[in-house]
């Protein structure tokens, strides 16, 4: 599929505001992807402006510089699949001479581009996407494209941690019937609000209530000896924590998955305001209140 399709369909759904018409063009473009490894989750990071390389090392300034020096082509010719290629080249690059090899990589794609598909590809890479489509209507998209129940996909979406692979198996018509898997990082469950403690208790039923100790969110996984710590955003920050994950491996259980807080403690053992916590210097440990699943 060329990137100028999808492109053409972000445009569109930009300049709507009706929720319906969004999810309907989105899912008219799902509906066409072509079979292949990893077509759909590139369709979709690209849709939601979230690659599925993550950061791919390219900042804001590099970005606009090379932009602005690199003439746009007059007829699209570039398909999704090598927009996909080029993004991870991109994330993969590392060492010496990365930063100009960088800029070289995105130089020969942009030049390739038409002015409409760099524009969005600048967007997508700086993190500035606005089209009024977030993961919850693409989601709806999805479903609508593979026929399936919109929360049957959520719901694995959030299980496997990703959406462009659970809009795949959606897609290929596989079951969305997954479970929790140690090593999978979850996305988050997110709180909702009410508007008082007597309405919250009266929808959750019996509940106990302790105090918030404030630090990093992390979701740990261990799968025999081989444990992942993720941050809110499924980010791998295994190696930077050796803490976190001494004391998972001191757990008398194999497999399993904890969520909770991980903070700086002073010399006395005593918490840490959050932004000390956060601080390059802080040593995070888990908390106490971290529960387990």
């Amino acid at each position: 599929m060329l990137y100028a399709t999808l492109v053409e369909v972000s445009q569109r759904v930009a300049a709507t505001s009706k929720r319906t018409e969004k999810v309907s063009l989105i899912a008219d473009l799902l509906a066409q992807v072509p079979p292949g490894p990893g077509a759909v989750e590139a369709i979709v990071g690209l849709l939601v402006g979230e690659p599925r390389q993550g950061r791919v090392g390219v900042g804001w300034a590099t970005l606009q510089g090379v932009w602005a020096a690199t003439p746009a082509a007059s007829t699209p010719s570039v398909m999704i699949d090598e927009v996909d290629g080029t993004l991870a080249r991109l994330a993969g690059i590392s060492g010496e001479g990365s930063q100009s090899e960088r800029e070289r990589v995105l130089a020969v794609l942009l030049a390739r581009l038409t002015t409409a598909e760099q524009q969005h590809l600048a967007r997508v890479i700086g993190g500035e996407l606005r089209q009024g489509a977030n993961d919850a209507m693409v989601a709806d998209a999805l479903a609508r494209a593979a026929g399936v129940d919109p929360r049957a996909l959520r719901r694995a979406a959030m299980l496997l941690g990703d959406l462009g692979a659970a809009g795949a198996r959606a897609l290929r018509g596989e079951s969305l019937a997954v479970g929790l898997t140690p090593g999978v990082g979850v996305q988050p469950m997110l709180a909702s609000p009410a508007g008082s403690v007597a309405d919250a208790l009266a929808e959750v039923g019996a509940a106990s209530v302790e105090w918030k100790l404030d630090g990093a969110r992390v979701q740990v996984h261990r799968r025999d000896d081989e444990v992942r710590v993720f941050t809110r955003s499924l980010r791998d920050i295994s190696a930077r924590v050796p803490e976190v994950v001494s004391a998972v491996l001191a757990v008398p259980s194999q497999r399993f998955v904890l969520d909770g807080e991980a903070l700086g403690l002073d010399a006395d053992g005593n918490p840490l305001k959050f932004q000390d916590s956060m601080s390059s210097d802080s040593v995070l440990r888990p908390s106490s209140s971290t529960c387990c699943t």
